[in-house]
């Protein structure tokens, strides 16, 4: 089970809300979500696309023939952290499927 942290504000009586309310509106806030990390997992995945083109290989091949230039270690660095940036975006909304 997932633990979640809600601040209300302190005049509101969650108590008087019916459970079922509750539940839609976590489902609704956690769709919500699941959009927007999709939507950062396309603008990611449009980045690594154009390094992939640029040196014709995927990262895990780059990443171990990369040349020793300046250009080639600031590309690594940015592709990495996209690549680093992508696992978690697929993870994190993979948790967030409802089961």
């Amino acid at each position: 089970m997932t633990e979640a942290t809600i601040r209300i504000p302190g005049n509101f009586d969650l108590k008087k809300i019916p459970e079922d309310i509750i539940y839609k509106s976590v489902a609704i806030a956690i769709e919500l979500e699941k959009k927007e990390m999709k939507k950062e997992l396309g603008r990611v995945e449009s980045k690594i696309k154009k390094f992939e083109k640029k040196y014709r290989m995927p990262f895990a091949e780059f990443e171990k023939s990369f040349g020793d230039t300046l250009q080639a270690h600031d590309d690594w660095m940015d592709w990495s952290f996209l690549e680093e940036t992508r696992n978690e975006l697929l993870i994190e909304t993979h948790n967030l499927e409802i089961r």
